[in-house]
């Protein structure tokens, strides 16, 4: 039972991120599988892209309803983030879970950084 509320709280914090950042699927439910949850790098991962689905649908709901989803670009970013996906997933297990969690981090930092840098 704690292990379901701890999930649900991590997958509520997550989703709300998501929703309001754009963010969630990653960059919150990745660390907080592992670190929180207990699991292993490859399988938070792997818990992580399944949660997003849901998360993901849910949250374009508001947006596509106030008209502030451009469905064009929205096709063709699908098509090659679904590609791209499928090879990073078919080619994760490769990777040593101490290099994927610091390749995890390194993205963050670097994202983080170039995203402060904005005016």
């Amino acid at each position: 039972m704690r292990r379901i509320a701890g999930a649900a709280a991590l997958g509520l914090v997550a989703g709300f991120l998501g929703g309001l950042f754009g963010i969630g699927g990653g960059l919150v439910m990745v660390p907080g599988l592992v670190l929180w949850m207990g699991m292993d790098q490859h399988r938070a991962h792997g818990t992580s892209v399944a949660a997003i689905v849901g998360a993901a649908t849910a949250s374009v709901i508001p947006f596509a309803a106030r008209g502030e989803v451009d469905w064009m670009s929205a096709v063709w970013i699908l098509c090659g983030s679904m590609a791209g996906a499928y090879t990073g997933a078919r080619l994760v297990s490769r990777i040593p879970a101490v290099w994927l969690a610091r390749a995890f981090v390194t993205l963050t930092v670097v994202a983080a950084i170039r995203m402060g840098m904005e005016p």
